[in-house]
């Protein structure tokens, strides 16, 4: 795989094993989803990124190297450039959004696939007194 633009970042054990787990069930590798994940990124405003939550802090913390390629490297670049998010924030941020939280989420848009913020709605409160979430909501 070389020359496809290589990567090192750095991911809580527990997420790295999420993701694992989330590429195995969709049939690709951790390179393939990274540099899809990587090449929906312009479609994400800053703010949204920003707007995404870190995975709580681990001891274990490994190193890996994902396979992502040139055109998802320039992407890269140009988000950290001004060096408010690193390569490893950008990548725990969408890891975690996209296979835990689920605030991220890949949405169809007249025939072409975006990222965005998982939209959700929520009930004032219901009639046993506690918010509820969903589509049901009214």
């Amino acid at each position: 795989m070389s020359g496809e633009g290589l990567v090192s970042v750095r991911l809580p054990r527990s997420l790295l094993g999420a993701f694992r787990a989330s590429t195995d069930r969709q049939g690709i590798s951790i390179h393939e989803a990274a540099r899809r994940v990587v090449s929906f990124l312009p479609s994400f405003t800053l703010d949204e990124l920003k707007s995404l939550t870190e995975p709580p802090r681990e001891l274990d913390t490994p190193r890996v190297s994902l396979y992502v390629g040139w055109d998802a490297l320039d992407i890269l670049a140009s988000l950290t450039g001004d060096g408010v998010f690193t390569t490893s924030g950008i990548f725990r941020r969408l890891i975690y959004g996209l296979v835990v939280t689920k605030d991220v989420e890949f949405v169809q848009h007249n025939e072409h696939w975006k990222l965005q913020i998982a939209k959700r709605q929520y009930c004032e409160k219901t009639s046993r007194g506690r918010a509820e979430k969903g589509p049901s909501c009214a």
